[in-house]
Parts: structure tokens; C-alpha cells; sequence
């Protein structure tokens, strides 16, 4: 009998790395990409793929979702949720220190939240540590636990357990995570700006869902960014500044001025901010409300030329479900957050691709190649090397799909998405060279996940 060479063989479909593109045969032996060959015999390997007229990429790495384990599992869980992210061909998520309970500020916490994860989730992951006033000396114990990242809110972050940094407080976090070389995400919008429009709205008894945009105005972002970029560059801090779900140009265009200064800053944006405007929210109400809130029409045609332009570092989800009871009732109280974790390649594809003509690979390089070096995943995930786990998604450039609770995996079928179709659809999502997904059915069981510690060696991008 035949010796077998490779365990997989995915041939004939168009390779992206996010640099370049190309045609060739994937080879996989023991969960790891073995080589790239042309016209690779199919009878030496186990099981041969024919991709023929798919786009062949790696996993993408959704660096910012929110699933809620331990604690409110009824929201969103590892087991939902990774199996909607394998679904939208996300091989590896960076999982949130909120809106978990309790959320992941001690190094008991954050073992916890490994524990769930390892036991529930179909798909690898990494986590971030949080920032709060109050665990500030714990910063050191989560770094050791592998962390990839810590997130702090400058503005309140709707959790009484994770309360929101001060300038002096900020400065203490960018020198310890500079001491471990380590990267320090923040959610920027001014508290003083959004605390007072939200209370004076609230008083004057307006409950529509302009008095919610109202009350975080552009100015609540620019400056909470630029006081950060400010406090970053002037300290002696070595540590890495990274923007979360940014929506302004103006705030990307202040970011690049200080990376080509030579600091170390990265930022991100999310599909919604590419794809709904702040009209869309104003007739779909509570579904699309999120902070920072969406933006104009202007802002958003603004925001896809930075990304044009090779501005944008990441694009993550920021996938933030909730029930449909937490969406109900005046705009104050539903709760703030978009569930796009699923919907993510297919939104950013339909809009920049089909609709704005942008190469795939630059879609490729923000959603696969940079979050791998940012969040120190690379080479292990984000590239098709030799080596490499061999996390690979096929995509069918011309299919479509209608979003629709039937297709939705989420534990709470809520999107603002619901009703559109959308261009390009996910054939096969594979990690570590076992097929997870195929034409919409799972082929594994919850458990399989590893957890993903940051790596020592640096990468940037």
C-alpha cells in the first residue's frame, strides 16, 4: 500500500498572504503547513481539496471579540461564539477582559477564562488582560499568564467592575506594559464630554437615538486619541499604544504622523464603521448602537480612503452580542454593541472589494498577517510558511449570501446586517489542518481550541 505523505492537499485555488497572490497546491501534515507546491499529486496525500476558482488564504484572526465567558454565557459563550467566528473563516479570536463576570483583572480570573475556553471553544484562542484603576499592580501577573494585549477604557465602559483610566492612571499602565514590552490597547472617547451631553440630554427627557449620537460627538474621539498620543510620545515609555475601533480619518491620520515619527502605535477599525453610517442607526435604533457611535456618510467614504492608503493596522470585529431583551427600550439602557464576528469577511469584502475595487490582499494583510505580528501570533498563525499552523479559509469570491437568523450561529440572532446580502462566501474554514466548517456544517465538537500565551518575540508590523 501507498505511503501517504500529507494528511490534506488543498489544490488549484488562488493564495493570498496579504502581500502577494498566486497559484498553488497547500500541503499539510500534523496540524502544519508543509509546503506550497505547483500541481502537487492528489494520491500523496490522505484527503485532497479541490479549490478550484476559491481564494485560499489564512485564518483570520479576529483581534477583538467580546464572549462573554465566564459568567454571562446567556450573551454569547466560546461554543457559540467560535463556531459563528469559524463560520465567517476567523481560525483564532482575541477574547476581551469584559463584559465577562467577573471580568479577567487577576491572574485567577484570566486562568478561568483559559478554562472555558479550552473546554468550550471549536477554535484557537488568545485573550486580553484588563486595565482599571484598581489592578494596576496586577498587570505583571497577567502578562506572565500570556496575555496578548491590555485593554483600558478612557471613557466609561458600561461595566461597574471595569471602571475607566484617568490621565495619571494611564500613564502608570503605558510605563508598566512599556517594562514588558508589552501592547496597551485603549478605548478612546472622552468621559467628561460623553458623561456631560449624555446627562444634559437625559434631563432634558430625550430618549431618541440622535440624542445617543449627540451625546459622542467626533470631539469626544479626536481628543481622547490625541491627549493618549500625547501622553504616549511625550513619556519615556517603550511600551505599544494600540487604537481600538477607531472611526475618524482625522484620528488615523494623527496616529500614522506618530508612527512615522518612529513610536509605536497601531490602530484598528471595525466592519461597521466601513459599512452602516449613522443614518443606518437612526433607522435601525438599538441593533447598531455601539461607542464610539457610527459616523457620516462623509466620515465613513473618508475612513475606506485611509484604508486605502495602508493607514488602518487591523480590522477586528469588536463583536459585543447581548439578548434581544438588553436591545429594547430608550436608547440609554439597550445595551451597546454589534455581534459581527460571522459577518465580518463578508461585510468587508462586499464593501471594499466589490463596491470600492480595493485588492484582497489588503483586506488579507489587516484581517490575517497584521494581527498575527501585532499581537505576537506570527509565525505560529497568520502565514502559510512552512511551519505555520495551517489555519487556511476557502472563499468563494463569487458567491453570495443573505443574512438571516437560519445562517446566523450567534447564541442571540441579533445583527444589523439582518435582511442584506452580501458578496463572498466561506466554503471551508481549516485549523491546524482539520476541516471545522464546510458548505455551513460543523465537522467538529466543542474542545478542541487551544489557548495561545503571547510570544516572547516580538513582532511588528
Amino acid at each position: 500500500m501507498e505511503n501517504k505523505r500529507y494528511d490534506l492537499i488543498i489544490k488549484n485555488g488562488v493564495i493570498f498572504t496579504g502581500v502577494e497572490s498566486f497559484k498553488a497546491d497547500i500541503c499539510i501534515k500534523e496540524e502544519k503547513i508543509a509546503g506550497l507546491l505547483s500541481n502537487a499529486p492528489a494520491t500523496t496525500a490522505e484527503e485532497a481539496i479541490d479549490a478550484e476558482g476559491l481564494f485560499v488564504f489564512p485564518g483570520i484572526i479576529d483581534s477583538h471579540v467580546h464572549f462573554n465567558e465566564p459568567g454571562r454565557e446567556h450573551w454569547e459563550g466560546f461554543a457559540t461564539g467560535s463556531r459563528s467566528a469559524a463560520a465567517g473563516g476567523v481560525t483564532t479570536v482575541i477574547d476581551m477582559p469584559l463584559n465577562s463576570t467577573p471580568c479577567t483583572l487577576t491572574r485567577k480570573e484570566l486562568e478561568n477564562k483559559i478554562r472555558a475556553g479550552i473546554e468550550n471553544s471549536i477554535i484557537d484562542f488568545a485573550l486580553w488582560g484588563g486595565v482599571t484603576p484598581a489592578n494596576l499592580p496586577c498587570l505583571g501577573e497577567l502578562n506572565s499568564g500570556g496575555v496578548v494585549g491590555f485593554k483600558g477604557f478612557l471613557s466609561d465602559s458600561g461595566i461597574d467592575e471595569f471602571k475607566n483610566i484617568n490621565d495619571r492612571e494611564l500613564l502608570e499602565a503605558l510605563n508598566r506594559t512599556g517594562e514588558m514590552n508589552a501592547l496597551l490597547g485603549l478605548h478612546a472617547e472622552n468621559e467628561s464630554v460623553v458623561a456631560f451631553f449624555s446627562n444634559k440630554f437625559k434631563e432634558e427627557g430625550r430618549t431618541d437615538p440622535q440624542a445617543f449620537l449627540d451625546s459622542r460627538p467626533s470631539l469626544a474621539e479626536e481628543e481622547a486619541v490625541n491627549r493618549a498620543l500625547f501622553i504616549k510620545t511625550r513619556s519615556s515609555s517603550k511600551g505599544r499604544l494600540h487604537f481600538l475601533h477607531t472611526t475618524l480619518p482625522g484620528c488615523i491620520e494623527s496616529i500614522n504622523e506618530s508612527k512615522r515619527e518612529g513610536n509605536r502605535i497601531t490602530v484598528e477599525t471595525c466592519p461597521h464603521y466601513l459599512a452602516l453610517t449613522d443614518r443606518d442607526f437612526l433607522k435601525l435604533g438599538p441593533v447598531a448602537k455601539c461607542a464610539p457611535p457610527l459616523r457620516s456618510r462623509e466620515e465613513v467614504e473618508a475612513l475606506w480612503k485611509c484604508l486605502e492608503r495602508g493607514m488602518v493596522d487591523v480590522i477586528g470585529s469588536d463583536h459585543s452580542p447581548c439578548t434581544a431583551e438588553e436591545k429594547e427600550g430608550n436608547i440609554w439602557k439597550a445595551w451597546g454593541g454589534i455581534s459581527g464576528v460571522q459577518t465580518m469577511l463578508s461585510v468587508v469584502f462586499t464593501e471594499g472589494v466589490k463596491k470600492r475595487r480595493l485588492p484582497f490582499n489588503l483586506i488579507v494583510k489587516m484581517m490575517s498577517y497584521n494581527p498575527a505580528r501585532i499581537f505576537t501570533l506570527y509565525p505560529k498563525k497568520g502565514s502559510l510558511h512552512p511551519g505555520s499552523d495551517a489555519d487556511i479559509v476557502l472563499f468563494d469570491p463569487e458567491g453570495r449570501w443573505k443574512v438571516t437568523e437560519e445562517k446566523l450561529f450567534y447564541k442571540n440572532k441579533l445583527s444589523p446586517f439582518m435582511g442584506k446580502e452580501l458578496y463572498g462566501v466561506v466554503k471551508m474554514t481549516i485549523s491546524r489542518g482539520e476541516v471545522i466548517f464546510r458548505e455551513g456544517d460543523f465537522e467538529v465538537k466543542t474542545g478542541r481550541g487551544e489557548y495561545l500565551s503571547r510570544n516572547t518575540v516580538e513582532e511588528s508590523v
